[in-house]
């Protein structure tokens, strides 16, 4: 496929919605009454929307026919808004795909662009294409944007994100963009590999998703140059002004990870509040945030809060993530021959709904779904965590072989992480300080230091919920650390806490150790309950999913343990190596 295909219209589909735009055939859907939300000319004014099949037919005062199969529906006193579209997700935050989108469509959020790491590093290769397709067939709209690398560097990478995979993968409409490419120092440092995948997704039209923390203005202007087309990262106004001032689209952040929103609305003001460059997103949030928070929703919210414009507010989360993505004829906004993913609003001050249609069908009422979104065969799909029976013991976990003071890792929040050279009182760590280990599911290998700034004390935790290869195992015990690592194991992935070689806690995730099949209430139940444990055990930190997520993402500061070792991400070295035990 040569550029990306700017609609997806069939001559069927346009000849119905002409017939019903010229009055000559009864819609099959007609909103009277309300106030019409025009996001591209930044307008409110009374108007019926007429809707043949799946799309818009018609928006104006004129009056339209009424079939005997034509649905009425009153929208006096309402405003009638376009579907929210989150440019940036995370769609596999250990529930699935299917289940946020379950929780964000009776939150107003129509259309998703999410990440594809789970569908290249943890299905089986030769059935990700059936879990695009299924994908693709829910009534949230599912685009990607198609990693170019692993989230960080593993042995698998090499054989599981080929150019040959990413180019057919490039052959969908649905994969919108290439990236997030989080490996931003490598691009600018003009890493040919990189650099040539990134070639490949523009050759085939695409833009490229940037993830660049902490670039200076002039490092910007360098990825830039090497294709970066947006940027998610910024965390001030002045960091949100160098994306803008280098020709990249800008995504205002605000989730767990960050909530950015107070410091990033001043970029959001004058002539840039409406320059269709700036869009929102929560960045992939937790169970935790869906339910607590919302989704898209909140965050069209939060903007006006701040004190971004109220039209603007949601042009940020509806038309200028679909004008970014070339879908701008497709989604949102409500025009003709625009899906009819389309919200009832209060007022605009009000952005939840209190009615979604996607396609054209409510969808949903009063917050609940009205029509079911069904289960998909993740079991079938996923790649197991391993085949191996090998199971782990206790003398993985010793600080034998380790130099006093030890290179460790300090939690300065949930996310950031420094190194602490710690010393050693013979081969027991200091109060506050716990043994940190990154094992092999098949016990090929293991990565070991110390970590400070967790928990004071904590018996045995493991996690196979990590960003990098391997299972994250953190304690004072080894004989817990051990326990908990083998019930991960047993589990096919998870997160597990033992105190006294008894499981306090466990929460699976045996689709591919990221992903429980669950209802993500009760996954946020089970969040819950994690937090608690550890806060009892002096954890002081928000956020533990993230936290457990990040332990191996090596694109992120200052030091992280990985399959390479425990890697200084700033000098790109390993600190401690890893230790390849058979």
């Amino acid at each position: 496929m040569g550029a990306v295909k700017r609609t997806f219209r069939t001559i069927d589909e346009t000849r119905a919605l002409t017939a019903v735009a010229r009055g000559e055939a009864p819609p099959d859907l007609l909103i009277t009454g309300g106030t019409v939300m025009n996001v591209y000319s930044g307008e409110l004014y009374p108007a019926t929307v007429a809707v043949a099949g799946s799309r818009i037919a018609y928006v104006g005062d004129r009056p339209l026919q009424i079939g005997p199969s034509t649905t009425v529906v009153d929208a006096r006193g309402r405003v009638v808004a376009p579907g929210y579209v989150d440019p940036h997700a995370h769609p596999q935050a250990m529930f699935t795909p299917v289940e946020l989108a379950r929780h964000a469509l009776p939150l107003g959020t129509t259309a998703i662009v999410g990440d594809t790491i789970f569908l290249l590093m943890m299905m089986h290769p030769d059935l990700a294409v059936e879990a695009f397709d299924a994908l693709s067939g829910l009534a949230v709209h599912y685009y990607w944007f198609l990693r170019l690398h692993a989230q960080a560097h593993s042995p698998e990478e090499r054989t599981l994100i080929t150019d040959e995979r990413l180019a057919a993968l490039l052959e969908r409409e649905d994969v919108r963009t290439v990236g997030e490419v989080t490996r931003w120092p490598a691009v600018h440092a003009g890493d040919e590999s990189l650099l040539a995948r990134i070639a490949l997704g523009l050759a085939a039209g695409r833009r490229v998703e940037g993830h660049a923390p902490g670039a200076s203005a002039d490092r910007l202007q360098v990825l830039a140059a090497a294709g970066f087309s947006s940027d998610h990262e910024a965390i001030t106004a002045d960091q949100a002004l160098a994306r803008l001032r280098a020709g990249l689209y800008v995504m205002l952040r605000h989730g767990e990870l960050r909530a950015d929103l107070p410091a990033l609305a001043p970029i959001a003001t004058g002539s840039r509040a409406f320059s269709g460059r700036l869009m929102l997103t929560p960045d992939g949030p937790t169970a935790v945030f869906v339910r607590q928070h919302g989704y898209m929703d909140y965050l069209v919210a939060r903007a006006m809060a701040e004190g971004v414009d109220t039209m603007a507010a949601y042009q940020m989360a509806t038309i200028n993530p679909a004008t970014y993505y070339a879908l701008d004829e497709e989604i949102g906004g409500i025009a003709p021959g625009r899906r009819a993913d389309l919200l009832v609003l209060e007022s605009p001050a009000h952005p939840r709904p209190e009615v979604v249609m996607a396609g054209g069908r409510e969808a949903a009422r009063d917050g609940r779904l009205v029509t079911p979104i069904p289960s998909l065969p993740w079991e079938r799909w996923m790649r197991p965590l391993t085949t191996s029976r090998w199971r782990p013991d206790p003398s993985l976990f010793t600080l034998d072989g380790l130099t006093s003071p030890v290179p460790a890792m300090h939690l300065e929040n949930g996310v950031i992480t420094a190194r602490r050279d710690i010393p050693l009182d013979g081969l027991r760590p200091p109060r506050g300080v716990l043994r940190l280990a990154l094992i092999d599911p098949a016990g090929a290998w293991r990565c070991r230091t110390l970590l400070s700034g967790f928990a004071d004390e904590l018996g045995g935790l493991a996690s196979s919920y990590s960003s990098g290869t391997g299972i994250i195992t953190i304690g004072r015990r080894p004989e817990d650390m051990t326990a908990a690592a083998s019930r991960v194991l047993d589990l096919g992935g998870g997160v597990v806490v033992v105190e006294d070689g008894t499981v306090i806690f466990e929460l699976p995730l045996p689709l591919g150790g990221w992903m429980s099949p669950r209802p993500l209430g009760e996954i946020a139940d089970a969040l819950d309950t994690l937090t608690r444990l550890l806060r009892e055990r002096g954890h002081p930190h928000e956020d533990i999913a993230y936290t457990l997520l990040f332990f191996g993402f090596d694109s992120l500061p200052y030091v992280r343990l990985t399959y390479r070792g425990l890697w200084d991400v700033v000098a790109g070295r390993a600190i401690l190596p890893r230790e390849d035990l058979r």
